[in-house]
């Protein structure tokens, strides 16, 4: 995708000299004046050093965090000074999140597990398992709706972790290393998926170490010593 193509449509969100300080002693300025805007169509990666600020810019993009200063803006507002049933609800309705480690519940099937988010949203029980069966078949794992996930390969796992991010259709997709568990077949399986799942209204954004990874993606932003670039 090309820059112009890219900056023709608003940003899904957009950082403006967004700092984050934690309080010490000593203090730590984990992000510094970083300004950045993610565009509906992007993959975008997030690369950088261990301990450079990666994994507070993705929980301050995804509301799990609040900016010291600076401006967080979703689908064009701002969402600084929101009380925290409003950013759950933001969460809830607009993000979608995958982590490294999966976070599945044991004792659930996959049907069940993607069901979760739309649970939390109130959706009625035929809805929700249509939905969750649609998001696991378009992650080409129609056939393990009633697996539990200690059957599943890791691979596997993933998949029912990216459906159930997306089945409540959030304009942005967060992931959070979320090939680091995974064998290069699976990484390709993987990255291929979060590339179909890029959409006219939904971009996605990867914090990863993986040269690979970052390869595949529309561009790359790079974090180092909390300022991005």
């Amino acid at each position: 995708m090309t820059d112009q193509a890219t900056n023709l449509r608003p940003p899904v969100l957009e950082l403006v000299e967004v700092s984050k300080r934690y309080p010490g002693p000593p203090a730590v300025d984990a992000l510094r004046n970083v300004t950045l805007r993610i565009h509906p169509g992007e993959l975008v990666a997030v690369g950088g050093p261990s301990g450079s600020g990666k994994s507070t810019l993705l929980n301050i993009l995804g509301l799990l965090d609040t900016p010291t200063s600076g401006t967080h803006l979703l689908g064009g507002k701002a969402t600084n000074g929101l009380r925290e049933r409003d950013l759950t609800r933001l969460r809830a309705s607009s993000i979608g999140f995958v982590f490294q480690s999966f976070h599945l519940v044991p004792y659930l099937n996959s049907v069940q597990n993607v069901t979760l988010p739309l649970v939390h949203q109130g959706r009625p029980r035929r809805e929700r398992r249509d939905l969750a069966m649609a998001a696991l078949a378009s992650v080409g794992l129609a056939h393990r709706l009633h697996a539990k996930p200690t059957t599943l390969s890791g691979g596997e796992q993933q998949r029912v972790a990216i459906a159930r991010a997306v089945v409540h259709q959030p304009v942005l997709l967060l992931c959070d290393e979320p090939t680091g568990n995974l064998d290069s077949s699976n990484t390709d399986t993987v990255m291929r998926l979060l590339r179909d799942l890029v959409g006219t209204d939904r971009a996605v954004v990867v914090v990863t170490h993986e040269a690979r990874v970052e390869a595949d993606a529309d561009r790359v932003i790079r974090v180092v010593d909390g300022r991005a670039s």
